[in-house]
């Protein structure tokens, strides 16, 4: 990525397509030039709001702000049909020649942070914002959510002692007992998928809902950066949201971790929020 004046740069790749349709190399840009504008941010923050209320994982945008340069003509050619992809924490640009008629060639991604050319405000996270009513009503439903969550996690390691126990069973202690301990087995495993399955079910829906909660009352989006100082503790925590997770009544946010330099880190950091703090 190159940065002058806020025009960026990205490298071009080819989209593997129908090999009877396949364009020679040469025939494809080799770079993709955009100008990073309050527009352009507009359309972005517009576009990962979307993705937030609809729970999708990525908006598609037909955009004419880009130019494709092709090395083989030395030229920019303005006709090509171009896209701008967005998901939660990046962006990229793909576009299409005839005789195609679908994206046959992308940019890699890029940060939407990176756009913004160190100019990356961080976002303090405030607990009082928790105790108004929509914090509150996310918050019941996530612990309820845990609760059934937790409940599921008994009965799943519930059935592991049961299965040792029956493995472990004489064949003739279990023909006396008249136990078939390989149909017994059959259906506990069965029994076992089908609790995992939900747990991984409400595990989605309790790490969505806490997005939300991110989202709705703190503002925050995946990719941005926070800062965090737990009550009556003087360890001040910065990173870049990536994901979230709940575990037991915690929230915990996690990403790599923001350096004193103001540059991302290898180190991954978490922000713990309990939510019984603000009942």
């Amino acid at each position: 990525m190159k940065n002058k004046n806020n025009i960026i740069c990205l490298g071009v790749n080819e989209l593997f397509q129908d090999k009877q349709l396949h364009y020679p190399a040469t025939t494809l840009p080799s770079l993709c030039f955009f100008e990073f504008t309050q527009t352009l941010q507009h359309i972005i923050d517009n576009a990962i709001k979307l993705l937030f209320e609809q729970r999708l994982h990525e908006v598609t945008i037909q955009t004419s702000n880009v130019n494709w340069y092709f090395n083989l003509t030395d030229r920019y050619h303005h006709n090509i049909r171009s896209l701008m992809h967005v998901d939660a924490m990046t962006i990229s640009f793909s576009g299409s020649l005839r005789p195609y008629k679908q994206s046959h060639f992308s940019t890699a991604k890029i940060s939407i942070n990176q756009l913004k050319f160190n100019q990356i405000p961080i976002s303090s996270i405030n607990l009082e914002q928790l105790t108004i009513p929509l914090a509150k009503g996310l918050i019941n439903k996530i612990q309820q959510l845990s609760r059934q969550y937790s409940e599921q996690e008994d009965l799943y390691y519930g059935i592991e002692p049961i299965v040792n126990e029956l493995r472990a069973l004489d064949e003739k202690v279990a023909f006396a007992l008249h136990i078939d301990s390989e149909s017994q087995l059959s259906l506990l495993n069965i029994k076992g998928n089908q609790i995992y399955a939900k747990m991984e079910t409400l595990e989605i829906e309790m790490n969505y809902l806490s997005e939300q909660l991110l989202y709705q009352v703190f503002g925050l989006t995946k990719g941005d950066w926070l800062s965090y100082k737990p009550q009556n503790d003087a360890t001040l925590t910065q990173l870049q949201f990536e994901h979230c997770r709940v575990y037991d009544n915690t929230l915990n946010i996690i990403g790599p971790g923001i350096t004193k330099a103001g540059i991302l880190g290898k180190r991954e950091q978490y922000i713990n929020i309990e939510f019984g703090v603000v009942e």
